[in-house]
């Protein structure tokens, strides 16, 4: 054989010649391949810039919808509480009345439903109030009650 296909392996199995050929291949013109190839990279780049800039944009304003509902179900709670408070005045005093006999079943029964109904909501507040307080404790990674950054067991 008179060729290799390593310069190493030029010299293995040698005949009794002294000729060495050494073949280059390089294009001389890519027809723009190189430029276009660059430009698509930097636009794929600029692409996935604006696109995490928009998640991240997305998340803040996630967070802060997070955080103002949590404000809001707190508030509704406190009036949700308050709200229970005086049902359960309103039927220990028309129990208190109806043992007397100066008041009907019915109203017994009406102030019955309205403290059963105020105290479901309540329940249905705190509920709301605590998924929305572990929502945002997950979307920020941190613990609002220890005044730290939530860390991963490793």
């Amino acid at each position: 054989m008179n060729q290799a296909t390593s310069f190493t392996d030029t010299y293995a199995n040698l005949q009794n010649q002294q000729q060495v050929g050494l073949v280059f291949s390089m294009p001389l013109v890519d027809w723009g391949r190189r430029k276009s190839i660059v430009k698509t990279a930097e636009l794929t780049r600029d692409q996935v810039q604006r696109s995490v800039a928009q998640e991240e944009r997305s998340f803040e304003q996630t967070v802060l919808t997070q955080a103002s509902q949590f404000a809001a179900l707190a508030e509704q709670l406190r009036l949700a509480e308050r709200a229970d408070s005086l049902a359960q005045r309103r039927y220990d005093i028309t129990r208190a009345t109806y043992l007397l006999g100066r008041l009907s079943l019915t109203d017994l029964s009406l102030a019955s439903n309205a403290k059963d109904s105020a105290k479901r909501t309540r329940i249905f507040a705190l509920r709301a109030c605590w998924v929305a307080h572990y929502r945002l404790r997950a979307l920020t990674l941190y613990d609002f009650d220890k005044q730290a950054p939530i860390v991963a067991n490793r």
